[in-house]
């Protein structure tokens, strides 16, 4: 499947990935995003883009991979004023999501609990 990532169509990739994630979230948590969450998507999908953000070793291909992986780097780069992502919908395949975040591996394992190394 065809990521959006070939060169010259990162902006496209970018809004669209953006479009995905926020019509994906939960209602609840859609109502509830702030000018600072809306950043820290763009910098996700960023981080996507540049190949520090992956899923099983590689940059996420689909809706659901790239749902999981910036829904991961809101784990890793929240703050207080960031939207709390504690739960995410069903996952019913293993992955494994690698986030490179200000020089330190953060790893988290779905359905599993995250790990920190």
């Amino acid at each position: 499947m065809n990521s959006g990532l070939s060169s010259g169509n990162t902006g496209t990739f970018n809004t669209i990935s953006r479009k995905e994630f926020l019509d994906d979230l939960p209602h609840k948590i859609r109502n509830t995003m702030r000018g600072v969450d809306l950043a820290l998507v763009n910098e996700a999908i960023t981080a996507i883009v540049d190949g520090n953000a992956k899923i099983n070793g590689k940059k996420p291909s689909t809706r659901t991979e790239r749902f999981i992986v910036i829904s991961s780097y809101f784990k890793t780069a929240k703050t207080l004023l960031n939207t709390p992502f504690d739960s995410l919908p069903a996952i019913e395949h293993n992955y494994s999501v690698t986030i490179n975040y200000k020089d330190k591996l953060h790893t988290y394992a779905f359905p599993l609990n995250p790990v920190e190394n």
